[in-house]
């Protein structure tokens, strides 16, 4: 887990940490069927997350014009990266299934800003996080 989260590399590989926590805590998570599934689509998804860390638009935001339209250069990502670094800190310090979902809702956030700037990365991680946050979602009721 880095100590501070100042770039968008970090903020996948963050995603990623959490992907994988997600993944070992699923039999306590998730019905059986749901583990299943979310097991096979790490496979697909995480090999993708790890090749979007190293795309020039996640390298270099500032040298994209979408990146700064979707508000992931300068103060709004600063904004943005330090919200989720406080919840992620706080969900690696305290635990609890509220603020994992708290976490996860804001990564989902960023990476629909992700999604909308950087030419072929498609929705996947965040619709999976969507499915995931439905899922946590029905156990707390």
């Amino acid at each position: 887990m880095p100590e501070k989260i100042e770039n968008l590399e970090e903020f996948l590989m963050a995603i990623i940490w959490l992907l994988k926590i997600i993944e070992k805590s699923s039999s306590l998570l998730f019905r059986s069927n749901f583990r299943t599934n979310y097991s096979h689509s790490l496979e697909e998804v995480l090999p993708r997350l790890d090749k979007l860390k190293r795309d020039d638009h996640i390298q270099f935001p500032t040298d994209f014009e979408a990146m700064s339209e979707s508000g992931l250069t300068g103060n709004q990502l600063d904004l943005k990266l330090e919200s989720f670094e406080y919840s992620y800190i706080e969900f690696h310090e305290e635990g609890g299934l509220e603020n994992l979902i708290v976490v996860l809702e804001k990564g989902q956030f960023l990476l629909n800003n992700i999604t909308s700037a950087v030419p072929g990365f498609g929705s996947f991680a965040q619709e999976l996080i969507d499915f995931i946050i439905k899922e946590l979602k029905q156990r707390q009721i």
